[in-house]
């Protein structure tokens, strides 16, 4: 059975709806929905390496905090802007993917989990050993972009628009990648290499790329965040920012571009909703919630979405079945009572 196509309209019903969100949120709330814009870019490259190409990948905060950083040193240190810095940024983390990607060839499943998870916890103690260039635990300060004159936004507004743009181009970008031929070659190596191998696809080629590609997502979605927040430390890349990608990503769909969205509106939005239910047993209601998630939802919610949503067509396709047999068998009834 083919999987219904509803969850897809409805994703890009919710994108189009996020356009209205500047007018319709205070502040605070703006923000946050900021932050799960950049999350759910990282998410999205996350999805890209796992779901879709079967690596194990927990270093996504690594590539997020170097587009971070690389953003906000060279805007800070070269007075580059921020239009100049940004695609350096994606540059940089998309080198740094690369190298990652190399050795990980001879790596699977636990060893890669392991490399990746050591990679990212020296991040942090190196941002505080290069503190000549990224101030240490003090951070790093920018301005934002000020809007056009002809554009009537707020600064906040602008920046939220900002983030949303480069939303759209990282969709389009992930729909190139995982259709045709570029999502048949990369779901083969996930699924049988050998085989892929076989049909003529160069399966280290194709995993070097997707972690490459993946880090740049990372990169990127760090320079947006560093625009956003205006502001960079230590303490926005620690280890659990990797986790929380990856706990977005399963938790919303590893093999869906939609549910990058989803996973990353609970990992912003479900920590401060288990603060208001126990202060003092935030973390335990934080992590109950996603175990939760995880068992119920298997295939994450676009996963759970689409199951209803089948199983809704099935049974609505089954009743029309019985009820045209029904007004059938009333007209043969009628026609042999005539005759």
């Amino acid at each position: 059975m083919n999987k219904p196509p509803i969850p897809h309209i409805f994703g890009w019903l919710a994108f189009a709806s996020l356009g209205l969100m500047p007018a319709i949120l205070p502040g605070y709330l703006l923000f946050q929905v900021s932050i799960a814009l950049t999350y759910a870019i990282a998410i999205l490259g996350l999805n890209l390496v796992m779901g879709f190409n079967g690596q194990i990948s927990l270093a996504q905060g690594v590539f997020f905090a170097v587009g971070g950083y690389v953003v906000a040193i060279l805007m800070t240190t070269c007075g580059l802007s921020f239009w100049t810095s940004l695609p350096l940024a994606i540059v940089a983390a998309t080198v740094l993917g690369t190298l990652v990607g190399i050795p990980a060839l001879r790596l699977q499943g636990l060893q890669l989990a392991i490399t990746t998870i050591m990679l990212a916890a020296v991040v942090p103690p190196l941002i505080l050993r290069l503190d000549k260039y990224t101030n240490g635990t003090s951070g790093l300060a920018i301005e934002k972009p000020e809007p056009p004159a002809w554009l009537p936004l707020s600064q906040d507004a602008y920046v939220y628009y900002i983030c949303l743009a480069g939303v759209g181009v990282a969709i389009l970008i992930m729909l190139q990648l995982v259709r045709g031929d570029t999502g048949r070659r990369l779901r083969s190596v996930r699924d049988n290499p050998l085989i892929a191998e076989a049909f003529g696809v160069d399966v280290a080629r194709t995993k070097v790329a997707a972690f490459a590609i993946s880090a740049a997502f990372g990169g990127f979605a760090g320079g947006l965040f560093t625009l956003m927040n205006a502001f960079v430390s230590p303490d926005s890349f620690q280890l659990l920012k990797s986790f929380e990608f990856l706990a977005g990503g399963i938790i919303g769909g590893i093999t869906s571009i939609a549910g990058a969205f989803v996973g990353a509106l609970i990992v912003v939005f479900l920590p401060e909703w288990s603060a208001h239910i126990s202060l003092s047993m935030a973390g335990i209601v934080y992590g109950g919630a996603l175990v939760t998630m995880m068992l119920i939802a298997r295939e994450g919610v676009i996963g759970l979405l689409r199951t209803a949503l089948s199983w809704i067509s099935h049974r609505s396709g089954a009743k029309a079945h019985v009820l045209e047999r029904e007004i059938a068998a009333q007209d043969e009834s009628q026609l042999s009572t005539s005759v």
